[in-house]
């Protein structure tokens, strides 16, 4: 057991060393203070027919509580989904496998130092909570047990889920790249919905501040908002004290199937786990005939074609090959949906179209640009191309060309079907939407030096914006004439042609 707690603090003294770790601490806390704003803010975090209750130790535990089961499942995920990652990459894996530590003893150390930094997280953020209730002196009592039984009772059981989801990611073959990543984030949106709707757990405690505003102040109807409200000047937001309830066991119980998940995915993890094993010839031999006589022969008719189109001209070269690069690796059934989602665009009602397949059709290709900024460090080609800050911008503009050609190839079917009715309006969002697709792909790849930010970053605008038609956030212009009124496309543009720049000058400084 003294072996297994020396590899915990070894892990997490290595893991909390790296950049990411202090950057999250940092915006968390940052963000801590954001939800807890004064009385004649020009926004609001939680509301209660527009009352919120004096910044004492209860009312804050109970709001930090509420902000950390919303927010930290989706934040703390990308944290602590690197815990085998950073093995690999650190050549230490080989080493791993050849101990005598057991795969279930291995797993669960990386479990437990997962479950450490996101309480690190929380700690951090309970010490802001208490500085916030200082700084505005509405209640100077500090009572740590109030702040602290909520984050024990609602996000603990959270944070033990939130682990063993990540660590199952990760050793899980096709779920610890991009698409776990993506996958998880419409899972999140999942349980946001649940945990509004729920009548156990946080949402009786919810029920039970909105049951005490109503009669505290007569009030037939209640109205509750969480979330950033803007607050109308005339409008005024009125305190009251707020004692706190509470823990009581129907508030644990409804944590309990975060529990039960928690143990089903430690128990995916066991069995999914290779080993850092290197042994996968058989597969690929399984699937080797398929490539090579299927993708290889059709890769090569259109790589016939489009060396003829390309070869009279250094940059149209250039773009044919950085676009070979982003579709290397892809499966046949991966086109298979390039096609069908292009004959779908075709036929399906208009509405439809511009509402769900087009964005769709994004996301498909979200893995597939999600390297852009960092492709030479990805191949091992950077000494190539930094001897001459020409090239550098060249090839910079070729890969930002390719992925923009990418995404027009997924969405053929709706720029022909715009042109065909004259669409211009609908045609020129389509191709800001796409150039603001590539711009953030590229800028997030150039400044990270990874594709992680990207793959949690566009999932989040692409739901909030063109699926749900947000009008600040919808760099589509789903809802045109609003978009149009209140200026969305140029404004997005603008962005699309800043990012681009900054993103050149960056690579071509380094």
């Amino acid at each position: 057991m003294s072996q297994i707690w020396l590899c915990i603090i070894a892990d997490y003294k290595q893991r909390s060393r790296q950049q990411n770790f202090v950057v999250t601490l940092l915006a968390m806390s940052v963000l801590t203070l954001m939800f807890f704003p004064s009385t004649d803010a020009h926004y609001q975090t939680l509301l209660i027919n527009g009352h919120r209750g004096i910044y004492n130790s209860a009312w804050l535990g109970v709001c930090l509580a509420m902000l950390n089961v919303f927010i930290l499942p989706l934040i703390c995920f990308y944290l602590v989904k690197n815990g085998l990652e950073i093995d690999r990459k650190s050549k230490t894996s080989e080493l791993i496998a050849a101990t005598s530590i057991s795969t279930a003893a291995f797993l669960f150390i990386k479990w437990c130092v997962n479950v450490l930094i996101l309480m690190s997280v929380v700690f951090v953020m309970l010490l802001s909570s208490i500085v916030i209730q200082v700084y505005y002196g509405e209640s100077y009592h500090i009572d740590l047990w109030a702040l602290a039984w909520p984050q024990l009772v609602f996000v603990l059981p959270e944070l033990l889920a939130v682990a063993s989801i990540a660590l199952m990611f990760e050793a899980t073959k096709w779920l610890k790249g991009g698409l776990g990543n993506i996958i998880y984030f419409f899972l999140w949106v999942g349980f946001i919905v649940q945990m509004l709707g729920s009548v156990s757990g946080m949402g009786a405690l919810l029920d039970n501040l909105k049951t005490e505003v109503a009669q505290r102040f007569h009030s037939q109807q209640t109205t509750f908002n969480i979330g950033i409200t803007l607050r109308n000047e005339a409008s005024e937001v009125k305190t009251f004290v707020w004692q706190g309830v509470d823990p009581a066991m129907r508030y644990l119980w409804g944590s309990f199937p975060l529990f039960v998940i928690s143990l089903i995915c430690l128990l995916l993890a066991l069995v999914f786990f290779d080993r850092f094993s290197q042994n996968s010839t058989s597969e690929r031999k399984k699937y080797s005939w398929i490539k090579t006589k299927l993708i290889f022969k059709l890769m090569r008719l259109f790589d016939t074609v489009f060396i003829l189109l390309t070869k009279h001209f250094s940059f149209t070269r250039l773009l044919r090959l950085e676009l070979k690069i982003l579709l290397k690796g892809y499966s046949i059934y991966w086109y298979l949906g390039l096609v069908v989602l292009n004959v779908i665009q075709l036929f399906i009602d208009k509405p439809l179209l511009i509402n769900v397949f087009l964005p769709i059709s994004w996301l498909w290709c979200v893995l597939a640009i999600s390297p852009l900024g960092q492709l030479e460090k990805q191949n091992n080609t950077v000494e190539l191309m930094t001897y001459n800050r020409q090239s550098s911008t060249l090839q910079s503009l070729a890969s930002f060309s390719a992925a923009w050609l990418l995404l027009i190839l997924v969405s053929i079917g709706s720029v022909l079907r715009f042109s065909a009715a004259t669409e211009w309006v609908l045609l020129l969002q389509l191709f800001i939407a796409i150039s603001f697709t590539v711009s953030l792909a590229f800028c997030c790849g150039a400044l990270t030096g990874n594709k992680r930010m990207f793959e949690v970053l566009y999932p989040a605008l692409w739901y909030l914006g063109p699926m749900h038609a947000t009008l600040y956030v919808d760099f589509f212009g789903v809802n045109s004439q609003a978009s149009w009124k209140a200026g969305m496309p140029y404004y997005f543009l603008a962005i699309s042609i800043g990012l681009l720049v900054l993103t050149i000058g960056v690579r071509n400084k380094r």
